[in-house]
């Protein structure tokens, strides 16, 4: 279980300061590496300067699809537990 971040109060959180905090909370470096690639790359697709708060759900699908929709099945489901982790976290 990630431990629990402090996000500064009062600042608009971007996609990416979510990212990086919750890279920050895992414990295990295989777990990060492993992580890094799915949450930075849908980062990136859905815009690291966002706000957080402005992302929709249908967004994150079509990030996740253009990326690895075409990949190998165990690809596939890596990236998106990695980055629907991110998410339970962010709703946390």
């Amino acid at each position: 279980m990630p431990t629990v971040v402090q996000l500064s109060a009062g600042k608009v959180l971007t996609v990416r300061a979510a990212a990086d905090a919750f890279l920050d909370s895992l414990r295990n470096p295989n777990t990060v590496r492993s992580y890094s690639t799915g949450v930075g790359k849908t980062a990136e697709r859905i815009g690291e300067g966002r706000p957080l708060g402005s992302v929709a759900d249908d967004e994150i699908g079509e990030a996740l699809e253009l990326l690895w929709g075409t990949a190998a099945v165990n690809t596939w489901n890596a990236r998106r537990a990695a980055v629907l982790s991110w998410l339970g976290w962010c709703a946390e």
